[in-house]
């Protein structure tokens, strides 16, 4: 089953096992070649958002490939940015410096107001959907729509408050940010160059380089904790995984999946299948 997946141990590989949440600085290279430029999460959310997305999208690409192979599904042919080797580089580097995600390759962004958004991995993913509140929001705004006739009543904003402060604070624990055998945060630096325009003369993006590497100006990071060792490794974190496969699988085909779906998507996550 999928909780042996999540053992914390990575072959060939003397990181520490626990972590896995990471901050993203994006940049976008200067067209003259005199330097990068900052995209801003204050000044400009939209941007950081969107070349965010992109890479989320990248991270999970792989699990929603295993995802629709177990459960005989096509790809819909989209018009969409196709993954190439150097996105695949990044998703192999990430996998060797992060165990959760390189044993459960799921990724999600955790937005953190005018500042660096979180990349969340892994396991870190079901915990974040299922036990800090995330999938709630959906729920909430079905409701409100069925009751108000709109999705964004004072209740829903509320909730939603809540749920992504508590989404923060947990991508933003030190038993959970990515770290070097250090002991030091690890980031994700990543360069987009403009490679076209829209239709409608919006500019394209694709990425043109990247870099997992140490914050060294903050301060070391401490242990992790032998409770947050356990909590990763408790039935309750094994039940929101396999509800968040249930819950992408369900989607994915628009019915309710039998649970030995799920039991095949899971051996395939760990690769006893192909």
């Amino acid at each position: 089953m999928l909780v042996s997946a999540i053992n914390g141990t990575e072959k060939g590989n003397n990181l520490p096992s626990f972590g896995h949440s990471f901050r993203v600085c994006i940049c976008l290279k200067d067209a003259n070649g005199i330097g990068d430029i900052f995209v801003s999460p204050a000044s400009n959310r939209k941007l950081y958002r969107h070349l965010n997305s992109k890479i989320v999208n990248w991270l999970n690409e792989e699990y929603y490939s295993i995802l629709r192979k177990a459960l005989n599904i096509t790809k819909k042919v989209q018009k969409r940015e196709p993954v190439n080797d150097l996105h695949k580089q990044m998703v192999e580097e990430l996998k060797k410096i992060d165990s959760d995600y390189a044993n459960i390759g799921l990724a999600r962004s955790v937005y953190n107001g005018g500042r660096l958004g979180y990349i969340a991995t892994g396991a870190d993913v079901p915990i974040i959907e299922q036990m800090k509140g995330i999938k709630h929001i959906g729920l909430a705004k079905a409701d409100s729509m069925w009751y108000n006739g709109v999705t964004n009543s004072d209740y829903v904003k509320e909730l939603s408050k809540l749920v992504q402060e508590n989404a923060r604070n947990y991508v933003q624990n030190s038993n959970v940010i990515l770290r070097s055998k250090n002991d030091k945060e690890i980031m994700l630096r990543a360069v987009f160059k403009e490679s076209g325009k829209t239709k409608s003369g919006a500019p394209l993006y694709e990425l043109d380089r990247y870099e997992f590497h140490e914050n060294k100006t903050n301060p070391t990071l401490l242990p992790v904790t032998e409770s947050f060792k356990r909590y990763k490794h408790s039935a309750v974190v094994y039940d929101a995984i396999t509800k968040t496969i249930q819950s992408h699988a369900d989607r994915t085909i628009r019915s309710k999946v039998h649970h030995s779906y799920i039991d095949k998507i899971s051996r395939m996550l760990k690769k006893e299948e192909t």
